[in-house]
C-alpha cells in the first residue's frame, strides 16, 4: 500500500488504513526527510506533523505489540562536547507553540524565520527531529514505544552483504566524492569522533527493540542509542587515512584525479583549499567541456560539493560521546541463539575489517561497478 505520511491519515486509503487499524501488531516509524538544508516547513509536515499522525494511527490499532520511532542521536546536537544520555532533555519553550508557527508560515517565510526558529541547533532535521521526540512523550499515552537514536549510518558489516550502502547522503556522499579524486579537503578536525554504524546493526538493534517492548510493556519509553563513540570509538583523521588508502589501491573507474584529502578545522582557511583544489580544476574541466562542444557541468558540481562540507562541518568539527547503557542492557537480554542472529554489539566491530568493505560498496552499490544484481545469492539478499 501506498502512503505519505505528510498527508492526512497518512496519504492512506480509507479501505487501507482500516486494515492497518485491524491487523498491525507492530509498527516502525522510519518516514522522514533527512536532508539538512530542507525548509523548516516541509521538514515540520513530514518529521513532526507526520509523526502525530503515526501517533493517532497506532493509538487506533486494536493489535499493536509495539511501536518504534526512529529518531538521530544529533537530536541533541548543541550538546557537543559533553556525554549524551538515553534520555529525551528538558528544552526551555513550548513544543506545540513552535508547531503552530510553523505550520501557519508559508515556504518562503519558512525559510526566512528558519536561524531563529532553530536556536542552536545547526539544522532543519535535528530540529524537526528533538521537536518529534517531545511530542511522542506528550501525546504517546499507554503506546508500547520505544526510540531508536542510530548516530551516522555506514555501510552493512554482514547483510544483506558486506558494504551494501543504497544512497550518498551524508558521509557516504563525501566518501564517494573523495574516492572519485574531487573531494580534497573537509572543514573538520581529525581529533574528533566520526560516530559511524553500519546499517545491519541498527536493523538488528530496532527489531529487538521490538520484541523487548512487546515482551516488557510499561510506561516507560526506553531510548536507545545506535551508535559507537562510547564503546568503540573512531576518529576523523582514521577515516581520512583509510578513505586515502584505500582507493588509492582501488580507485573507481570514473575517478578524475589522485585521491588526498585534508581536514582543516578553520573555516577561512578551508574555502582557499576549495577555490584552488576543487573550484579551480572544476572550471578548467568545464572550459574544456566547452571548447569540445559539450555543456559544462562541474562547477555545478563543486557548488554542490562545497554545500555539502559546509552543512556536515558542525559534525566534523564538533565531538559528541552518546552513552549506550539501554542498549547495552537489550543487547544483555537476548539469548545465546537470538544475539547471534541480532548481533548488534559495537565492541565487536574491527573498524580495520569494515572500512574496506564500506568502501568497496560504494564503488558497487553506489557507482554500480563490478556488480551483476543477476547473480543469484546477491539478487536474493538485496
Amino acid at each position: 500500500m501506498e502512503g505519505d505520511v505528510s498527508k492526512s491519515k497518512l496519504g492512506l486509503t480509507p479501505t487501507d488504513y482500516e486494515y492497518v487499524v485491524q491487523n498491525a501488531t507492530c509498527i516502525f516509524h522510519m518516514a522522514a526527510t533527512t536532508t539538512f538544508t530542507e525548509n523548516l516547513k516541509i521538514a515540520f509536515e513530514i518529521n513532526v506533523n507526520g509523526t502525530q499522525r503515526v501517533i493517532s494511527l497506532a493509538k487506533s490499532c486494536k493489535n499493536l505489540t509495539s511501536i518504534i520511532y526512529i529518531s538521530t542521536c544529533y537530536t541533541n546536537a548543541p550538546r557537543f562536547g559533553t556525554e549524551i544520555r538515553e534520555k529525551v532533555y528538558p528544552i526551555n519553550f513550548d513544543p506545540y507553540e513552535v508547531i503552530k508557527q510553523v505550520n501557519g508560515m508559508t515556504y518562503e517565510e519558512a525559510d526566512k524565520a528558519t536561524t531563529h526558529t532553530i536556536r542552536e541547533h545547526p539544522n532543519t532535521y535535528t530540529f524537526s527531529k528533538m521537536i518529534a521526540e517531545h511530542i511522542i512523550l506528550e501525546e504517546k499515552e499507554n503506546l508500547p514505544l520505544a526510540i531508536i537514536r542510530p548516530s551516522i549510518i555506514g555501510g552493512a558489516f554482514r547483510f544483506p552483504v558486506p558494504g551494501w550502502v543504497d544512497s550518498p547522503i551524508g558521509a557516504s556522499g563525501l566518501i564517494a566524492a573523495a574516492s572519485l579524486g574531487v573531494l580534497h579537503c573537509m572543514n573538520g578536525r581529525g581529533s574528533n569522533i566520526v560516530d559511524f554504524v553500519p546499517v545491519d546493526f541498527v536493523a538488528d538493534q530496532i527489531l529487538a527493540s521490538a520484541w523487548s517492548i512487546a515482551e516488557n510493556p510499561g510506561d516507560r519509553v526506553p531510548i536507545y542509542h545506535a551508535s559507537s563513540s562510547f564503546r568503540n570509538p573512531y576518529y576523523w583523521e582514521h577515516l581520512r587515512s583509510a578513505v586515502v588508502g584505500y582507493y588509492r589501491r582501488r580507485p573507481p573507474k570514473k575517478n578524475m584525479s589522485r585521491v588526498w584529502c585534508l581536514l582543516i578545522p578553520r573555516r577561512p582557511v578551508f574555502y582557499v583549499f576549495h577555490f584552488f583544489f576543487t573550484q579551480l580544476p572544476a572550471t578548467l574541466r568545464d572550459t574544456s567541456r566547452i571548447m569540445k562542444g559539450k555543456p559544462p557541468k562541474m562547477i555545478a558540481k563543486s557548488k554542490m560539493l562545497l554545500k555539502a562540507c559546509v552543512s556536515l562541518s558542525f559534525f566534523t568539527l564538533h565531538n559528541w560521546i552518546f552513552a549506550n547503557h539501554n542498549t547495552q542492557a537489550l543487547l544483555d537480554s537476548l539469548n545465546e541463539i537470538d544475539v547471534k542472529k541480532f548481533n548488534f554489539d559495537i565492541t565487536q566491530l574491527n573498524w580495520e575489517l569494515w572500512c574496506p568493505l564500506f568502501f568497496e560498496g560504494i564503488k558497487k552499490y553506489l557507482f554500480k561497478e563490478d556488480l551483476d544484481l543477476q547473480e543469484p545469492i546477491v539478487k536474493s539478499k538485496l
